[in-house]
């Protein structure tokens, strides 16, 4: 009996450690329309979403739906897409059918369980942020009219900020808008920022970090908007980034064609990704269908 007791908890222990072992990291092979994954050490795994499968094209972002699937974004396609967690497999579009998306960009699921999109268009219809419910139904727009809009955050009163890439060279900014979409203020203007890219906040400081593609720089900023200082500079197109387990910082470098790790006060480490093709990666993402999607997006709330 005790031996049977025994195998029973060797064989729980194994089911566990299997099921959290299914975490991977995500980067955008964009130039070849592929996805690829690597261990957290930076280890090649595979061209896991193949190249122009389901017809994707420019990649954008990708996050885990709370149904375990992945949803991709891709510029030049009018639909979200939908594959399959496990192969990669493309399972046909998702987003509604009736609502054409003009330059699909960065995505999340907000504080409201809803599907926040930007869009990179410029005209009036086409830049706004919308929203679908988790079943892929068009919600209307969030925002007015945001030409350019990369990545975004909320912070805990629900308020939620938006990098503007700028339509001119150093002219981007990052918008504030109240949890009903309502511009509230410039709350960082161009005036140390060049093309914002992604935005987050840093969980020790309160600081929000912003990574500047056309200056290639991470600049860092206080709560209040105000500048202090670089944080990250000498990047090539930063665009991306996610945070180890250990607090170092990856950079997905799109002019680069490589992602960058960082110790958690800006230092260099080095090249992190290691084997396999990567061509103008703009999203480095940590995936784990073992967390829940506010569990993933820690950074993206103060």
């Amino acid at each position: 009996m005790k031996n049977l007791k025994t195998l029973l908890w060797i064989s729980i222990f194994l089911m566990v450690t299997q099921l959290f072992a299914q975490g991977k990291f995500y980067a955008s092979n964009r130039v070849l329309n592929a996805v690829n994954t690597y261990e957290e050490d930076g280890t090649y795994i595979e061209e896991f979403i193949a190249q122009n499968a389901g017809g994707l094209s420019n990649p954008q972002d990708i996050i885990i739906h709370p149904d375990s699937f992945l949803l991709v974004t891709g510029t030049n396609n009018e639909q979200i897409k939908k594959f399959d967690l496990e192969t990669g497999e493309y399972l046909g579009d998702w987003s509604d059918p009736n609502f054409a998306l003009s330059n699909p960009s960065k995505m999340s699921i907000g504080p409201d369980d809803t599907l926040y999109v930007t869009q990179w268009g410029t005209t009036q219809e086409g830049s706004k942020i919308v929203r679908f419910d988790l079943q892929g139904n068009y919600l209307g727009a969030f925002t007015p009219s945001a030409p350019q809009g990369l990545g975004h955050v909320w912070d805990t009163d629900g308020n939620f900020y938006l990098a503007l890439f700028g339509l001119n060279p150093g002219s981007g900014t990052i918008r504030k808008y109240d949890s009903d979409g309502n511009f509230l203020e410039i709350f960082i203007s161009s005036a140390f920022l060049a093309n914002p890219a992604y935005i987050w906040w840093d969980e020790d400081t309160g600081d929000m970090l912003v990574q500047d593609w056309g200056a290639g720089k991470v600049l860092r900023y206080d709560s209040n908007g105000d500048y202090i200082g670089e944080f990250i500079t000498g990047l090539n197109n930063p665009e991306g980034y996610t945070i180890l387990d250990n607090g170092n910082i990856l950079i997905s470098e799109r002019g680069a064609n490589q992602i960058t790790e960082y110790n958690p006060d800006g230092t260099l480490l080095g090249r992190w990704d290691n084997g396999g093709l990567l061509a103008g990666p703009n999203f480095i993402e940590y995936l784990d269908p073992m967390l829940t999607v506010n569990e993933i997006q820690t950074n993206d709330v103060l």
